[in-house]
């Protein structure tokens, strides 16, 4: 079970601009509270940063697409789009430690320029700072569009020290967090996203041999009580998950998509947690991407997995549902 408290926005701070092509503006946000993400731009340092801000001017706007802090949160927006749902990498359960994460963005460098397509690639490091990292981290920012913004992430993660990772969390799909998502839902009129998504199997016509299968779209809509988002998750069955935001009220926050390369689809559970909540400037929805099958334990060194996956922020639509639950 995870309590979620993080405020949706932040008093307004002095900003240094790192890096402006004519296509995009990278602005970084300094604080003397750590977290921080160390920043350098075509290898040379450029400081320390509690966050940077991407806004892509390539269209003709100045529209901000996508913020990034140094404690791990990633709050992408589609342009002209209003931000809410963030992401996050890495959380798990420790045996003895409890719930540890998410992976902070150590370091980060940043091109002198975008490509001549728009796009631009970073590379960096990640740590939770206890448990495990990642010297080799490559973000591509797809160029935004206006049906989305695309980032794709690459890294491996390492083991720093000896790594029990709490199976007992295993039948509530919750030992290894792959993304999380954070959002926010009091009532249909004060939500940020209210619709939990994904591909599974559905058994159908089963005899003592075999069972026939039936690939759905399942549904959960949100509400504002504590408890398991999805009552029995499924391993997904397609490498897309998403969290929706069905409409434009109360405002055009964006639906968020995870797409699942490695760990494989197949290998991840869909589950979320919400707590019961009347904060409007708190989120108090998790939904994540469960690996389940992580290893119990690794040792300090170990090579813990390769990842691969895309995060996506479109405008808020309807999506259909072969099957919603109840």
């Amino acid at each position: 079970m995870l309590v979620l408290c993080c405020a949706l926005a932040a008093p307004a701070a002095a900003q240094t601009t790192l890096l402006d092509d004519g296509r995009w503006r990278v602005s970084g946000v300094a604080d003397a509270v750590p977290p921080q993400v160390a920043v350098s731009v075509d290898g040379v340092p450029a400081g320390a940063f509690a966050a940077l801000h991407f806004a892509y001017l390539g269209g003709g706007g100045s529209d901000e697409v996508l913020v990034l802090r140094g404690d791990g949160t990633l709050l992408p927006t589609p342009p002209g789009g209003v931000p809410g749902a963030s992401a996050s990498l890495g959380s798990h359960w420790d045996c003895a430690r409890g719930f540890v994460g998410p992976l902070r963005f150590v370091s980060l460098e940043l091109p002198a320029r975008s490509k001549k397509s728009g796009r631009l690639d970073l590379r960096g490091q990640l740590s939770n700072l206890d448990s495990l990292e990642s010297e080799k981290l490559k973000i591509r920012i797809r160029t935004p569009k206006p049906e989305r913004l695309r980032l794709e992430l690459r890294y491996r993660l390492r083991a720093t020290r000896e790594l029990c990772i709490d199976r007992e969390r295993r039948d509530t799909a919750e030992e290894f967090h792959v993304v999380d998502f954070t959002a926010r839902f009091l009532e249909p009129s004060l939500h940020t996203n209210d619709l939990a998504r994904y591909v599974k199997d559905l058994r159908l016509d089963c005899d003592f041999l075999d069972c026939d299968l039936e690939r759905v779209t399942f549904c959960a809509p949100l509400e504002n009580q504590t408890g398991y988002v999805i009552d029995t998750p499924r391993r997904l069955e397609d490498r897309r998950l998403w969290l929706f935001h069905t409409s434009n009220a109360p405002a055009a926050t964006p639906t968020l998509l995870l797409e699942a390369r490695s760990p494989r689809p197949h290998d991840l559970k869909p589950q979320g947690f919400v707590t019961e909540g009347s904060d409007p400037a708190a989120r108090n929805v998790a939904f994540w991407a469960d690996w389940v099958e992580v290893r119990g334990r690794y040792g300090a060194g170990r090579k813990v997995g390769d990842f691969k996956l895309a995060l996506e922020a479109e405008p808020p639509r309807d999506p259909g549902c072969d099957r919603t639950q109840d």
